[in-house]
């Protein structure tokens, strides 16, 4: 029998991941490659929510528009998760790159905090959200009309909609 070993689960990230909603243009080879939305944003790297995925390992050049405030940055294509998005690894960014996005980064923080101290709700279940036979003919109408009304279906549009927050 063969020996199998296990080892602890480790946490690559060196920064903490801040939700933000954004735009990105994302660019190759010199032309525009598509568009996305960011859902999430850290020191490092992001996560694009985007149906066409370019193959792990891509290099691109991002347009991210966040609170407001653009950056453009070379990154680098870390993770795909078919239909949903893809995770992003910025790519030596320069002095002035770090500044801006620190101050991307600083400005979601401190809004969070400050939203965090005045929210007296409970924070959401990060139970995964479950889908039944029974209630899959109701959902689909809800996801079809959320599309239609806004064009696009994130992540957390979805899972408020099985969870029957929309």
């Amino acid at each position: 029998m063969a020996e199998t070993f296990s080892t602890p689960h480790l946490n690559r990230r060196h920064y903490s991941r801040y939700p933000c909603a954004g735009g990105v243009e994302i660019l190759q080879n010199g032309g525009r490659w598509g568009w996305g939305r960011v859902n999430d944003i850290s020191l490092s790297g992001c996560y694009i929510e985007i149906v066409q995925l370019l193959p792990v390992g891509s290099v691109v050049q991002l347009r991210l528009t966040i609170a407001n405030i653009l950056l453009e940055i070379a990154s680098q294509v870390v993770s795909n998760d078919p239909g949903i998005g893809m995770g992003m690894k910025f790519i030596a960014p320069s002095q002035d790159q770090e500044v801006t996005l620190t101050h991307i980064v600083t400005s979601i923080a401190s809004a969070k905090s400050l939203s965090s101290q005045q929210n007296d709700h409970p924070p959401a279940s990060t139970a995964p959200a479950q889908i039944t036979r029974e209630a899959a003919p109701d959902i689909l109408v809800k996801v079809i009309k959320h599309v239609n009304e806004k064009g696009l279906l994130t992540r957390q549009d979805l899972i408020d909609i099985v969870r029957g927050i929309k």
